[in-house]
């Protein structure tokens, strides 16, 4: 069954903490820590796009598996926004600076929140219709390039880093299941780049409405990936969901009756960072040895409006 092996991680040097975003609005420490979660995000710096995260987690994960070699890596997809040019793919991009094999099948898929779970099904689907062995699924997006630091509802959350995650058709790790997906681009406009006044691109988002299609969409997914899986939500031991924030994830646990110790929230030093947030949980999760025999239910929710979910099932700690 196709697992998740190992994930490499990265962050940027560039850190901006509360003490800088206090003085930048005013705010007391209190909404920033506690009802946010946040205590620092990370900054990429301005020559530091998409795939130079990207290749740095893709060397962390090289660095922590001497058993994958660069030949081996068959598919490369890389999950960005905020790629590095128009065209061509970011993703062709890394393949070059990782050296990767020129056989290796390369493209980008361009979702936000949702996009790891997305590309595990992507990934899993490729590997096992055609037989392949190994994949990397690079997540990396750079948000701080359309967020404007004045903008309240957006500096505090979000924070850049990228994550690279080896996907085999065999071994050891957690075994990926069934999944579910939803869209809804109604809501569009709720969390979307455009134009300003000046040209510039930058990035706004109804909060209010976003929470409001998390409490809509979330629950009954869960109750969908579950069913799919032929198990009931009492069986999941951890939900690994997208770190949006505490206030939103903690109202989410209370909402659906969960146990709290189920829910992990691990945004203290990295702020939300979108596609790589689930990743960057797993990663952690696995450093602690917490994954081991336990079942996992995974969902990203976010731009789009989008969401995806599935079931993991590990049998060991991925490499992290």
């Amino acid at each position: 069954m196709t697992a998740i092996r190992a994930i490499g991680t990265y962050l940027p040097e560039r850190t901006v903490g509360n003490d800088e975003l206090i003085e930048r609005f005013g705010w007391d420490r209190e909404f920033l820590e506690d009802k946010l979660g946040i205590h620092q995000r990370h900054i990429a710096a301005e020559d530091e796009g998409a795939a130079a995260m990207g290749v740095a987690a893709a060397e962390d994960l090289f660095a922590k598996c001497p058993d994958l070699r660069r030949e081996d890596v068959q598919v490369l997809i890389v999950c960005t926004q905020n790629p590095d040019y128009g065209l061509p793919h970011t993703s062709a991009l890394v393949q070059d600076r990782l050296g990767l094999s020129r056989e290796t099948a390369c493209f980008d898929i361009g979702l936000g929140c949702s996009g790891f779970v997305y590309g595990l099904a992507v990934v899993r689907g490729l590997l096992e219709t055609l037989g392949l062995d190994n994949a990397l699924l690079v997540t990396s997006d750079p948000y701080s390039k359309v967020i404007d630091p004045a903008d309240r509802g957006t500096a505090p959350l979000f924070g850049d880093g990228a994550a690279a995650t080896w996907i085999a058709r065999e071994g050891a790790g957690g075994q990926l299941a069934e999944f579910t997906f939803g869209t809804d681009g109604s809501g569009a406009r709720n969390l979307i780049v455009e134009p300003d006044a000046e040209g510039t691109r930058c990035l706004s988002m109804a909060g209010r409405s976003i929470f409001e299609f998390m409490l809509g969409t979330v629950p009954a997914d869960v109750d969908r990936v579950t069913a799919a899986n032929g198990i009931a939500p009492d069986d999941v031991d951890l939900f690994l969901l997208h770190q949006a924030s505490n206030h939103m994830l903690s109202y989410l646990v209370r909402r659906m009756k969960l146990d709290p110790a189920r829910v992990p929230i691990r945004i203290r030093d990295t702020g939300n960072l979108v596609s790589s947030s689930i990743p960057f949980l797993i990663a952690e999760l696995a450093r602690e040895g917490g994954l081991a025999g336990k079942t996992t239910l995974l969902s990203g929710f976010g731009v789009g409006l989008s969401w995806a979910s599935t079931i993991v099932r590990f049998d060991a700690d991925p490499v992290a």
